[in-house]
């Protein structure tokens, strides 16, 4: 692209020391637009390009393996039917604590991309096991709720997740006694990345965990840096490239696949930076490939005031629960006991698995 605009300014050069110093004559006026013409072209068609592999890896990214896993008990509670904000049906699941435990509180559980309310047995149990009453509920498009024929839900948190987990917070401030202590959020993946910005907005929320949270907006970064070398002759997206390059390239996509799906793709990264007076927890596996530690400690060093970073070992996407459940029970317990129970008892721990 250089050499072209190189070639126009010394055709520039030459036309006007031709003319004897004076104005460039017709002919070479005409081909200096020639030239500029056609390096316009071939910016618009690396452009293009680019911005084609930035939407194919958008729509087609491959979702967490961990939504297909059944290694947990299906909760039991109290099934209710909710309205979202525009008024279609949302299923939810009110899981009561056990007979006897005081009330520690309520927190909402965010499912990831292509679970549904129950996976609140694989993740939320030491919560209910402590005294707290979890209330769970599927997404539009997943388990039986609404699916909307203008929307396919994708691993991308999206502006209708967002109001899906505000519908959820104003059934529960509606139908629980949540008193002064505000409600919890836990949120796993695509569900921690949209419960960070209902949080944002919410001022009812009083904490939050955040497991394997991201941001769009840095994971389609990364994206573009790992694959577009591998699709794209012309590589304008090297390592050695300002980070102002993948942002305009980024700002362009996420515009077109926004009007494609009728709805906004905010960023949990500015979510997370007014969160300064709501603590919060996250976690993150240390062998994620698809949030890479790296990226979680950026978005850590973003939220300001109260917040904890517990990266389990040996841990894939979504997989601390598992690879520690122990240890997940024991952070998810203080860090809510700490942060939303009333009163906690000393040396509470939360039970084995």
């Amino acid at each position: 692209m250089g050499a072209v605009m190189g070639a126009a300014v010394w055709v520039a050069q030459e036309s006007a020391a031709d003319a004897g110093g004076g104005s460039p004559g017709p002919f070479w006026v005409i081909l200096v637009v020639g030239v500029l013409v056609v390096a316009a072209v071939l910016a618009l068609v690396v452009i293009a390009k680019y911005l084609r592999i930035g939407i194919n890896l958008f729509l087609d990214t491959p979702l967490p393996v961990t939504a297909t896993l059944q290694d947990y008990t299906p909760p039991e509670g109290e099934i209710i039917t909710f309205p979202s904000l525009e008024g279609r049906s949302l299923r939810g699941l009110f899981i009561d604590r056990p007979a006897g435990l005081p009330d520690r509180g309520t927190v909402v559980f965010c499912h990831e991309f292509g679970s549904d309310m129950m996976s609140a047995g694989r993740y939320a149990w030491p919560l209910v096991a402590a005294g707290y009453t979890v209330f769970t509920f599927d997404f539009r498009g997943h388990g039986r709720s609404f699916t909307s024929p203008h929307y396919e839900p994708r691993y991308w948190p999206s502006s209708h997740e967002v109001n899906d987990i505000l519908a959820a917070i104003a059934l529960v401030e509606s139908r629980r006694d949540v008193d002064q202590r505000g409600i919890g959020l836990l949120g796993v993946s695509r569900g921690a990345s949209a419960a960070a910005m209902a949080a944002a907005i919410q001022p009812a929320v009083r904490c939050l965990a955040l497991d394997g949270v991201f941001s769009t907006d840095f994971s389609i970064d990364e994206l573009m840096k790992r694959w577009a070398q591998i699709f794209a002759r012309v590589d304008l997206a090297r390592a050695d490239r300002t980070a102002s390059v993948y942002r305009g390239f980024r700002a362009l996509m996420i515009f077109y696949v926004e009007l494609k799906c009728r709805c906004r793709f905010p960023s949990a990264r500015r979510a997370l930076t007014k969160l300064d007076a709501v603590p919060v927890l996250f976690i993150q596996g240390e062998r994620d490939t698809y949030v890479r530690p790296e990226q979680t400690r950026v978005l850590v060093d973003l939220k300001p005031g109260d917040k904890e970073l517990w990266i389990c070992p040996g841990a894939k996407h979504n997989q601390a629960v598992a690879t520690d459940p122990k240890t997940y029970a024991l952070k998810l317990t203080e860090f809510f006991n700490r942060c939303l129970a009333a009163e906690v008892r000393e040396n509470a721990r939360p039970p084995g698995p």
